[in-house]
């Protein structure tokens, strides 16, 4: 069983970035919830996450949820505004 940790980033008091009407914090929730979704499909993946709605996760507590359940990845979905191209590892 692979243990994945979703963190839409962001959350409740933290919008993170906001432009063209969009703010961060909305959109990686709605990027993670369709992860999950996807990610159900399959047998051998149990998934957990940071939050499913609209509120305030400090970082220690994300990481901290992820090492206590033991995750074998850490997704963090961010929607970065200061430029550049590809993803970040």
């Amino acid at each position: 069983m692979v243990k994945v940790f979703i963190d839409p980033g962001h959350g409740g008091i933290d919008s993170g970035a906001t432009g063209n009407g969009l703010t961060e914090k909305n959109v990686t929730l709605q990027i993670a919830l369709a992860v999950r979704k996807y990610l159900r499909e399959y047998k051998d993946v149990s998934i957990k996450m940071s939050r499913t709605a609209n509120k305030t996760v400090t970082l220690q507590q994300r990481t901290n949820a992820a090492n206590n359940w033991g995750a074998d990845l850490f997704l963090s979905i961010h929607i970065n505004a200061g430029g550049g191209t590809g993803f970040e590892q």
